[in-house]
């Protein structure tokens, strides 16, 4: 960048993410450093609630008095001609550069957290997209990289991702405006001034470091685990591999949450058959894949989304915090949630007592009679009592789950999974492991449940031609992808077809 050409920098960010306020704050400590400054921008469509790019110019106001003339400023970034770039998530950076806004000549800000796009949230399985590629796209072509968790920093600092992206800017040198004049510009813009000036601060020091790893550690939280806990974790410590400590250690923390100390003890139990597979088997293989992959795909099925859970989340103090920062809610303004839901008549005897529930659901009478109240879908709402109430009546009903004909279902199934993991394991351990990840088509509760419980059934019935095949595990594998691939199961129907010449598609 030199003085007699302006300083060009594109700003992308989706919506909610105070793109137009950082694009504001950027023209005020131009104008107050001497530049002329012109902003712009193009609005996306709704894609991760819109994605906006600001185009600021800026030239010096002492060059145009010089040449008694006023700048000529573009509206819009031009290919390879864009001096900095500053991406709000890590995948509009790798927008920026599909675009060829970055270059070697460009300073490439970038938060490295995800706001994932529709396209990735609807998958059946992992639909998301790997950052990797483009972080390493964006270290071999831009001048310079500045990578960090800006949103994590922001949370830190009780500001918006703006305020970081602002103090990242001013730390990375990419404008010869002092310090001084950035925090004068929040200071000046009188809301939560002491909250984005800490995520200036945070977002200052980042760039300092120029790190590509993250935001400031936070720190940890006073206290340890309770005496119950801790005698878990001290078992783990015992009996649990350390490469697979880490994975079972959020694994317990989850059950515990989930239900309670005994529950998570169960876990150990059964990860303990497993572990003494690995252990007897491990010759000289040291990952202990399978107590790893066995030991977070237990414990999410041990977590099964029952009535009693999806209440006890729809009314927790933090997801009420949480709407409140989405919507970026005043203090003193009210926010109202209401809840659809939409209970089959499966849902309500699930939360019944093991014999009752199987007679409703094997009764005709019972279950036409009681599925009339549960025909249409309700809106429930819990930011005012009667709703919040009965919600969180349901979600305290946790002492009655392992009585429940949905706990008695599952309990069944986890244990014929284990036991097949075991007997599999010994012959084929690439196998074990593909059965182990199974668990992935079980998830959601209703008719997404009601579908992934068919997949995975489907699957299991086909075990023994799938150890027909030159490679069981690879075969497994890609099953498992096309069962993710649609809610129709015409993928898995396709792969079925060509396992089983002579059965017919689902």
């Amino acid at each position: 960048m030199t003085d007699r050409r302006p300083i060009k920098i594109s700003i992308n960010a989706l919506g909610g993410q105070g793109g137009g306020v950082l694009a504001g704050w950027i023209v005020k400590v131009a104008e107050r450093a001497g530049y002329i400054a012109q902003l712009t921008s193009v609005p996306g469509v709704a894609q991760r609630t819109g994605a906006t790019i600001y185009y600021i110019e800026l030239f010096p106001e002492e060059l145009s008095a010089a040449r008694n003339a006023a700048p000529v400023l573009a509206l819009m970034p031009a290919p390879g001609d864009v001096d900095i770039v500053l991406a709000c998530e890590i995948m509009e950076a790798g927008r920026a550069m599909m675009r060829g806004f970055v270059t070697d000549k460009t300073m490439l800000i970038a938060s490295s957290h995800r706001v994932y796009a529709i396209s990735e949230k609807i998958k059946l399985g992992d639909g998301r997209q790997d950052a990797a590629d483009i972080i390493d796209a964006a270290e071999r072509t831009a001048g310079g990289f500045i990578l960090a968790d800006m949103e994590a920093a922001a949370a830190a600092a009780g500001a918006v991702i703006s305020a970081v992206m602002f103090g990242v800017l001013a730390g990375s040198g990419a404008l010869p405006i002092s310090r001084n004049m950035f925090e004068d510009v929040i200071r000046a813009s009188g809301r939560s001034v002491d909250e984005n000036l800490g995520g200036f601060a945070n977002g200052f020091e980042a760039a300092l470091r120029k790190s590509a790893n993250g935001a400031p550690q936070s720190k940890p939280a006073p206290g340890g685990a309770a005496a119950a806990v801790q005698k878990l974790l001290t078992r783990m410590n015992n009996e649990i591999p350390g490469r697979a400590q880490f994975i079972v250690k959020e694994g317990v923390k989850k059950l515990v949450d989930y239900q309670d100390i005994k529950y998570a003890d169960l876990y150990l139990d059964r990860l303990a058959r497993i572990c003494a597979i690995d252990k007897e088997n491990a010759g000289d293989r040291r990952d202990w894949k399978l107590t790893c992959d066995v030991a977070r795909h237990l414990a999410l099925w041990m977590a099964f989304e029952d009535t009693i859970r999806v209440a006890d989340l729809k009314t927790r103090a933090s997801r009420f915090a949480r709407f409140r920062i989405d919507v970026r809610a005043d203090e003193g303004q009210i926010v109202h949630v209401s809840e659809y839901m939409h209970p089959r008549i499966e849902e309500i005897c699930d939360l019944m007592p093991a014999w009752l529930g199987e007679k409703v659901l094997s009764t005709p009478a019972l279950r036409s009679g009681l599925s009339v109240f549960f025909k249409k879908g309700r809106r429930i709402p819990t930011t005012k009592l009667r709703g919040f109430l009965l919600l969180n009546f349901i979600g305290s009903l946790k002492f009655l789950r392992r009585g429940s004909l949905r706990y008695k279902i599952e309990d069944v199934r986890i244990n014929d999974w284990l036991q097949t993991i075991e007997s599999v394991a010994r012959e084929d351990y690439a196998l074990a492991c593909e059965i182990a990840g199974l668990q992935r088509l079980i998830k959601g509760y209703g008719d997404t449940h009601a579908r992934g419980i068919g997949n995975y059934q489907t699957l299991l019935s086909l075990l023994d031609d799938i150890k027909l095949q030159a490679a069981p595990a690879d075969t497994l594998a890609s099953l498992k992808i096309a069962a993710l691939a649609d809610e129709d199961g015409v993928a898995l129907g396709t792969a079925i077809g060509r396992l089983q010449p002579g059965r017919k598609a689902a």
